[in-house]
Parts: structure tokens; C-alpha cells; sequence
């Protein structure tokens, strides 16, 4: 820089504060390697930005950058108009012009030997992360959304709440918060993250003047209220009929009354299900009806896959009825065949019927299924990967089926995250230097593989899906979740639009179980196992030690199921090669319940 480009900036002349810090990181880093590369990102269209943080969204884990700015603010909008730096003195214009900034990684021999090159690479991931419509000619308004339930854990216990709120600031969404008085919403800390706060009842079971009471609730609000939501399973079908009530969007009430009985759920997609409250009346099922074990028993209200078990024989029924915890899920519970295909767990988005996005991921054998690892017997996860195996021909049917099922249902708009299996697969799973993976079959099945669905959710997955979908694809869930409550058509059509070349890389849930009940006497395992390993740093882009030192854990064996860690491990070389990195993870992760 010449000495007559010398000038002073502040973060106003910047057109915001966090500009202002990103230069200083600029500069901070060319003093410690000697060269630095930014970009600055400029829309070259007039219109309004769909979130305010799209960039960073979009660019997680993208390989040539290594921080990301948002500058935009919520709903703003952009004149599209050409900027031009032919000197340092055009710096703050183009700035105040843009949407954010990127500062690249460092040139090096290995990834990135030239500026070039380092160019080059960002070109291509630009043209694959941001080739979508992420400006919006209609102009936005600012939104008021209430929801019935402002997250179960906070995130210091790796709750979803900064998922949600984050999502909504940048949406330019105003939320109104419905849970009971001393709901961790309530600290300090995360009072901006919503509006007001409406104390209300959040029972695991609401009664029959729930819809009721939410209806009078939203009213005793003295602002403009312009859509309502859960995620919270329980609560689907009163929040539906709240809204009717409140002349608020929503898909029918008797769509939710289906997904939230897994009877109902079997029933409707022509499952031969049966549905019982006693162990007398399972077995007498079991002889009437002459079924042939293996047998699914699963609670009618069930969650966190607790009480779900599989049963060879009339003794097994028995001892898995016992097991199911009546006080969290109620006394009925679904008899059913077992379905014994690869199991997949499926994210759709329908907008007005249409499906907007699809994606599967390969749910791995649960330790109570006949090929399933694991010293507890239960259907808890253990590991997830994405994208799914499966080949595209069983892919396409598993899509069309699960789209057609939530239609026959009574859905036209909504963001779901199905279980399914796929019967009669030409894949089953398979050991492989001591790697579990899906394989061809030995034996070709004499019957065209078919899609059995397992369950609905018409919410977002739990935080290691939502996230390893977030990073891989690009589409966050919960966005779109809060989207469809204020029934957004417009922003909800932009943001299910993946990357274009689709997954970015494979990625693995690695669960780490609770396997016995006692006293958890370890600390952050994650931190522990990088610690120790600080070479698997690289392959993680998201984890969280649910546990504390000193809580104490529940036994699996009472019916209560739970984690204590989850890692999401990706690799961009091959499904072979992120397989073993998980494993490693998996074998590594050290803890101790006395």
C-alpha cells in the first residue's frame, strides 16, 4: 500500500461493527503469516436477504475459508448495484454494499500452494454453496410468532433453543415464548432472543382443554400474533386446533392425530398393527390373530425410541411390556411384525403437496435388532450416516412412498423427519475389516423392495441430525420450522435448496449410549478425547457431552433411555474412510458411570 492510500476507518465509515472487527482480523492475520486473502460478497441483484446470516450458513466447513462475517442485518435489502475498489479508499463503500466477507485459509504446499489456487477452489465452492436464489424481490415483513414450548434443555445441556432463536433473529422473526415461569428462557442471557415470554403449563400429557388454554394464552398477548408452533410431538395436535381457532395457518388436526399414535401411524399405511394396554391382552393378540415372532412392541405415545423392543417369543413379550415406562408414555402400545430391512431415517419438505427436499441417511443396526452391536438391548441410536447407501432406484421409492403416505395423511405443508425401513433391499449390512457397513445381499429378495414406515415426526429431527444435515447440505431445519408456522412459501421454497453438487461430504452420527445406571464420574468427553487425540479435531464438525460430573443417569433397563455424547465425524475421501474415523472416535471416547 502506498503512502498516499494510508486512511483511517471506523466501524460507522464500515457500515457496521462487525466489518470493522473483520478487518482487524485481516490485518491481524497478514502480520502472522504475511499474506492474507479476503472476499467480500456483494449482491449483484437488488432485493431483501432471505436470513440475514446466509453466508455462514451456507459456508459451513467450506475448505478455502476459514472465518466468515455476516454484515446484513435481518430483512435488509440490497441495491444490486456495481461496486468497484480500484483503491484502498473504495474499501468501506464495498463493505457497506455487502452481504458479508470471507477471510481465506492460508497458503500453503499442500492444499492451497498459490493465491490462485486458493481462488480457484473458492470460485467452484461459491458457485456450488450459493447458486440459489438467496435475495427475495417481494418485500419482507417483521413477524411475530408464538411457540407452545421454548426447548426442553438450554444449550448449555445441548438443547436445541439456539437452533431456534438464532434461526428466527435472522429471519427477522419476533418470538413469543409460551412454557412454565422458570424455564432456562428466563436467565438473563438469553433474554434477547425473544420478545415476551407467556408463562405456561407444559405437561408431558396435556388434557382436553389444552387447545383451549393456548388459544386464551396467545390472546392475553396484547400485540399481533401472526403464526403459531411447537416442536414438541405432544403438543401437534392442540397447537393445530389453537390455531384454527386463532384463524392462524396450519395442516389439519386430524393429520397430527395420526402421527402422534404410532398405531395410527401403522394403521393408516395399511400395516396389519394391533394395539393393546395389558400383557394379557398382547398375548391373546398374538394367539388370535396366529402372529409369527420376531414382533414389534412400541408404546402408542412413545419418544427417544424408549420402550421399543423386539420379541422372538411369547416370554420376551412379556419381560418388554414390563420394561415400558407407563408414566412417560402411557399404558398402550402397538403389536406388529418386524420388519427386518435396512433402516433410514428421511427428512421431507412439502409445500401446497409439492416436495420442495428429500434426504436419507443410513440408521445403522440398534443394539436390539439381530445384527445390532451393543451390550443394551434397546432401539437407542448408535450410528448414522449420510448420505444413505441405498441404491438410487430404492431411494426413489422410499421418497415417493413416505411423500405420498404424509398426502394420504392429511399434510400439504410441513417440514417431517420419518423412520423407515426398506423391505426386501438388495443391501443388508455386512462386517468388513471389522467395519459395519450396507452391503449387496449374498441372496438377491425375490420381491421388489418396498418402503415400510416406522414413524412420523412432523417437527425437526434431534440436534445431531438437524446439524449434520445443516453442514452437509446446507438446509437448516429449524428455519424452516419456524418458516412454515408463519406459512412463508416464499423464504421456505429459497432455503430447501441444498448445495447443487448435494452432500459436501460423508458424515456419521456417532452416539455415544448410556449403557448402565449410577453416577456419571467423568467430565466433558469430547474435550477429553481431544485432548488426547487432537488428530480427530479435523474430522468433527459438531459433538456435545450431554452429561455433567456428578449427574446421576438412569439404567436403560427402566425404560428411560439417554446419551452421553454424540460426535458428528465427516470425511471427504470416501464412506470407507469415514467409517473408520468414527469408529476410531467411537473406541476412544472414555467415561465411567459408578
Amino acid at each position: 500500500m502506498a503512502v498516499d492510500e494510508y486512511f483511517q476507518v471506523d466501524a460507522q465509515a464500515l457500515g457496521s461493527l462487525e466489518a470493522f472487527h473483520f478487518i482487524l482480523d485481516c490485518l491481524s492475520a497478514a502480520d502472522y503469516v504475511q499474506e492474507s486473502v479476503a472476499r467480500v460478497v456483494v449482491p449483484q441483484n437488488d432485493g431483501y436477504i432471505v436470513r440475514s446470516d446466509i453466508l455462514s450458513q451456507r459456508l459451513l466447513d467450506c475448505p478455502p475459508v476459514k472465518k466468515v462475517v455476516n454484515f446484513a442485518k435481518p430483512l435488509q435489502s440490497f441495491s444490486g448495484k456495481p461496486v468497484y475498489i480500484d483503491s484502498m479508499q473504495m474499501l468501506p463503500s464495498a463493505l457497506v454494499a455487502s452481504a458479508g466477507a470471507m477471510l481465506l485459509t492460508p497458503i500453503d504446499s499442500i492444499r492451497f500452494p498459490t493465491v490462485e489456487s486458493l481462488l480457484t477452489c473458492l470460485d467452484l465452492e461459491l458457485n456450488n454453496r450459493l447458486a440459489f436464489t438467496w435475495l427475495s424481490i417481494e418485500k419482507p415483513k417483521r413477524q411475530t410468532l408464538a411457540i407452545v414450548d421454548g426447548g426442553l434443555r438450554s444449550p448449555d445441556d445441548g438443547g436445541t433453543g439456539e437452533s431456534i432463536y438464532t434461526a428466527a433473529e435472522a429471519l427477522g422473526i419476533d418470538m413469543v415464548v409460551l412454557d412454565y415461569p422458570e424455564h432456562w428462557l428466563n436467565e438473563s442471557r438469553y433474554r434477547h432472543w425473544y420478545k415476551s415470554f407467556i408463562p405456561f403449563d407444559t405437561p408431558l400429557h396435556p388434557d382436553a382443554g389444552y387447545a383451549s388454554r393456548i388459544v386464551d394464552a396467545v390472546r392475553s398477548f396484547p400485540g399481533h400474533i401472526d403464526g403459531l408452533v411447537t416442536l414438541r410431538d405432544q403438543y401437534k395436535i392442540a397447537v393445530a386446533e389453537a390455531a384454527l381457532q386463532l384463524g392462524l395457518f396450519t395442516d389439519p388436526p386430524s393429520a397430527f392425530e395420526i402421527t402422534s399414535n404410532k398405531f395410527k401411524t401403522s394403521v393408516s399405511v395399511g400395516h396389519n398393527a394391533f394395539q393393546a394396554s395389558s400383557i394379557e391382552q398382547a398375548i391373546k393378540i398374538v394367539h388370535d390373530h396366529h402372529l409369527d415372532f420376531p414382533l414389534i412392541i412400541k408404546p402408542c405415545n412413545g419418544f427417544l425410541s424408549e420402550g421399543v423392543f423386539r420379541a422372538e417369543s411369547l416370554s420376551q413379550l412379556e419381560t418388554g411390556i414390563h420394561s415400558i415406562n407407563t408414566d412417560r408414555h402411557g399404558v398402550q402400545f402397538v403389536l406388529e411384525r418386524y420388519c427386518d430391512g435396512p433402516e433410514v431415517d428421511a427428512n421431507l419438505v412439502l409445500c401446497d403437496g409439492e416436495l420442495l427436499f428429500f434426504e436419507a441417511s443410513d440408521d445403522f443396526p440398534k443394539s436390539a435388532d439381530s445384527n445390532g452391536k451393543g451390550s443394551v438391548k434397546t432401539f437407542i441410536e448408535l450410528a448414522n450416516v449420510l448420505p444413505s447407501r441405498l441404491p438410487q432406484s430404492e431411494l426413489t421409492t422410499l421418497r415417493n412412498s413416505l411423500h405420498q403416505s404424509l398426502i394420504r395423511m392429511g399434510f400439504q405443508n410441513g417440514f417431517f423427519h420419518l423412520e423407515a425401513r426398506m423391505e426386501n433391499s438388495s443391501m443388508e449390512y455386512g462386517t468388513h475389516n471389522n467395519i459395519l457397513d450396507l452391503t449387496e445381499r449374498s441372496t438377491p429378495a425375490k420381491v421388489v423392495p418396498s418402503a415400510w414406515l416406522i414413524e412420523v415426526n412432523p417437527r425437526p429431527p434431534g440436534i445431531q441430525e438437524s446439524e449434520a444435515v445443516r453442514h452437509t447440505y446446507g438446509v437448516d431445519y429449524f428455519g424452516l420450522a419456524l418458516l412454515f408456522g408463519l406459512n412463508d412459501r416464499h423464504r421456505i421454497k429459497q432455503l430447501s435448496d441444498p448445495f447443487v453438487q448435494g452432500p459436501q461430504y460423508w458424515c456419521e452420527m456417532v452416539f455415544i449410549p448410556v449403557d448402565r445406571g449410577g453416577v456419571f464420574t467423568s467430565g466433558d468427553v469430547c474435550a477429553e478425547l481431544f485432548s488426547r487425540r487432537p488428530d480427530l479435531v479435523d474430522f468433527v464438525s459438531k459433538c456435545f457431552c450431554f452429561l455433567h460430573l456428578g449427574d446421576k443417569v438412569p439404567d436403560p433397563g427402566t425404560g428411560v433411555n439417554a446419551w452421553v455424547a454424540y460426535f458428528n465425524v465427516f470425511s471427504r475421501e470416501s464412506r470407507a474412510h469415514l467409517l473408520e474415523i468414527a469408529e476410531c472416535v467411537r473406541k476412544e471416547v472414555k467415561f465411567c458411570i459408578l
